[in-house]
């Protein structure tokens, strides 16, 4: 079955549209007959039908926006969290659990780059991008208690981006 706002909101329509017939041809019957039953139901269902048709372009409106904030927020997300990773990965490379000597520079000076490059991404919110700059900057200048706070302030900038479901 297919899921679509469109295919769903044509069923709810055509839905609508039956129920109404339905009750406009019971209510009908039971006023005056058969002839005001079909009357009573085509006119029921026609209404039915034509305020379904002028209500679903705003219905449809509604969710294509809400799709698009979704789909930014999600590319927003998604940005952030490839950031974090890449300036994760840098901070490994300037302070490298394994000695000072562990990373040589060209590795060091690449995943500079890449975080800086990630930092710079279009769709990060400001709040996300100077979270970020703190924590490059700390870990540029090689504060080790710096860039811990930073990148505890980093994540929870992304994390209160996040929406609570």
């Amino acid at each position: 079955m297919d899921t679509t706002p469109e295919q769903i909101s044509a069923r709810t329509a055509a839905a609508w549209t039956v129920a109404l017939a339905v009750l406009g041809g019971f209510t009908g019957y039971a006023w005056d007959g058969p002839f005001l039953a079909v009357t009573c139901a085509l006119s029921l269902a026609g209404g039915g039908a034509v305020g379904t048709v002028l209500s679903r372009r705003r219905i449809m409106t509604a969710v294509q926006e809400g799709q698009g904030k979704a789909a930014a927020h999600g590319y927003a997300d998604g940005v952030a969290d490839m950031m974090v990773l890449g300036i994760s990965a840098y901070r490994a490379a300037v302070f490298p659990l394994s000695g000072p000597d562990a990373v040589d520079a060209a590795e060091r000076v690449a995943r500079r780059k890449a975080a800086y490059r990630l930092t710079a991404a279009d769709g990060l919110p400001h709040q996300i991008r100077e979270a970020a700059a703190a924590a490059l900057e700390a870990i540029d200048d090689r504060d080790g208690h710096g860039t811990r706070s930073a990148m505890a302030d980093l994540m929870e900038a992304v994390r209160k981006h996040r929406p609570t479901l």
